[in-house]
């Protein structure tokens, strides 16, 4: 009887897990696209608006809500179709295997981990607006916990996810040391932490380091292999 209610229970929590599956990852797309359209259609001063809403340390201090409301702003059409396209590719991928309540909370964690970061190394009146951190923690789970998974974003040559996420570090690493552009590349790195911790948790820190390691690597040769073979 005991272990007949114990099945019952178990069938139905899977039957739950499989209902809310890829929900977490299409509820974050949505409040993205939501949250801009509204500042584009709605919103009489865009730039003040982001200033109040968006995320800095003195706007933390005295609304320690703007952790929350920032996530979901961005500045431009480029900006929020990057960010959904990754979210999208790596987000299906890293939900299907933890679910979509450990999913979120992973998301908030990381993109709560890149706020600290910000707080760090910008002046207080910085304002930074996006989900990248956020998506940056799913991309270290994803690489480490999803390596081979294919994903056609961003160079619409599918491609496994330890690539791409091989990628966006090195990209990141690189923007982070030139100052290129007006993007908040420490604030993705304290998200990433976040994901590749996790991801080494899961499948082991040695296994995660060969990984990095190797897609780094394969990253870093490319341009040398065209460049020999093409002049």
């Amino acid at each position: 009887m005991a272990s007949g209610k114990a099945s019952k229970i178990i069938g139905i929590n899977y039957a739950i897990h499989n209902k809310l599956l890829m929900k977490a990852t299409i509820f974050l797309i949505a409040l993205c696209i939501i949250g801009f359209v509204y500042v584009l259609f709605f919103v009489p001063d865009p730039n003040s608006f982001i200033d109040y809403y968006g995320f800095s340390t003195k706007n933390f201090f005295e609304r320690p809500w703007i952790s929350l409301s920032s996530i979901f702003l961005h500045g431009s059409v480029e900006h929020l179709i990057s960010n959904v396209l990754v979210l999208l590719f790596f987000g299906l991928a890293v939900e299907k295997g933890i679910g979509p309540f450990k999913f979120l909370a992973l998301f908030f964690m990381g993109a709560f981990a890149g706020d600290l970061m910000s707080m760090v190394f910008y002046s207080p009146g910085v304002v930074s607006i996006g989900a990248s951190a956020g998506i940056f923690t799913i991309v270290g789970i994803g690489m480490i916990t999803h390596p081979i998974d294919l994903s056609s974003y961003p160079l619409f040559v599918p491609l496994p996810l330890i690539i791409i996420g091989s990628l966006y570090i090195v990209y990141n690493i690189i923007g982070f040391m030139t100052a290129e552009g007006n993007i908040s590349y420490v604030a993705h790195f304290g998200g990433l932490i976040v994901g590749l911790i996790h991801g080494f948790k899961s499948k082991g820190l040695k296994r995660g380091i060969i990984l990095i390691a190797v897609g780094t690597m394969i990253v870093l040769a490319v341009p040398y292999i065209i460049k020999l073979m093409f002049g």
